[in-house]
């Protein structure tokens, strides 16, 4: 412990000893616009490993990776510390039919059959930390690692395929949300809080010109991305107690899709909430930045 708080002063004595320099810059501050593309996939209780052994990689299906949108305004100190607001829009999927492993996983997963869509839509507030600025250059490196973290909310609405159309999940109560008789069942919220962690790499093009490469990891509170939460299945006859004709009939249909026909041995898995992740390219044009070199 004596040696965590020793190494965690030393590393703020080192960010406020180069935050009193401004070593590099003619302005302390300089501020960034920026537009990025990339991709966003997800890890969700529908699909993913092949194998009973489930780690991050092996969880992530790159045929349901989706293109990602994303806007920001930020303003940087000395490069070396960020703030930045950010939007971003995508989407996610994943489906249980993509399994093809034969563990005991796979297979279960396979006979199961519960596929979901969702878009995605965010607006997070970041930090921003380059931990190679904290060394003195005679210039400033045109290359930058950095972390990102911070604080997220998102919306999504989770869909399924009925008969060539999507049907949103969330009306259906597919899970018994609500009803008296799973009382333990709650409604969800599409609108959530997450915390976005991630890595990215910065390149300074110029000095009114960045480009970079980030991945960011959502660590959410919900495990409603894909609809599938609950281990058991309600009692199909239920939906018509509380829904109305159509989404009964559409509850009926969906909320268990077993190739057999039969109840699945679990639905769902309450131990692990979801997450998303996206990968981007961004370019930015930043204001007030001119080197003293």
């Amino acid at each position: 412990m004596k040696y965590c708080l020793v190494s965690m002063f030393s590393l703020l004595f080192l960010c406020f000893s180069k935050l009193s320099s401004g070593q590099y810059y003619n302005n302390l501050f300089s501020y960034e616009f920026a537009i990025g593309v990339g991709a966003m996939n997800c890890i969700t209780d529908i699909g993913g490993s092949n194998s009973d052994k489930t780690y991050y990689v092996n969880e992530i299906r790159l045929k349901n990776t989706k293109p990602s949108f994303s806007i920001s305004a930020g303003a940087m100190y000395q490069n070396l510390l960020g703030l930045r607001l950010e939007g971003t829009w995508g989407a996610v999927q994943s489906a249980d039919r993509d399994i093809d492993g034969t563990s005991v996983n796979a297979k279960s997963k396979t006979v199961r059959n519960l596929s979901f869509r969702s878009k995605i839509s965010e607006v997070s507030l970041l930090a921003e930390f380059h931990p190679l600025l904290l060394f003195d250059y005679k210039y400033p490196p045109l290359w930058s690692p950095y972390v990102i973290a911070g604080v997220g909310i998102f919306s999504f609405k989770p869909q399924a395929l009925l008969h060539n159309d999507y049907i949103d999940l969330p009306p259906l109560c597919t899970e018994g949300q609500g009803f008296f008789e799973y009382r333990d069942s709650k409604p969800y919220s599409t609108t959530q809080f997450n915390i976005p962690v991630g890595i990215g790499l910065r390149y300074e093009a110029s000095d009114a010109v960045n480009l970079r490469l980030e991945f960011s990891h959502r660590i959410l509170f919900t495990d409603y991305l894909d609809d599938a939460h609950s281990p058991g299945f309600v009692d199909a006859e239920i939906f018509r107690q509380y829904l109305d004709v159509a989404n009964a009939g559409n509850a009926q249909q969906l909320y268990n899709r077993s190739l057999d026909g039969l109840v699945p041995a679990r639905r769902g898995n309450p131990g692990n909430n979801d997450a998303y992740m996206s990968i981007s390219f961004k370019v930015g044009l930043v204001l007030r930045r001119k080197a003293r070199y």
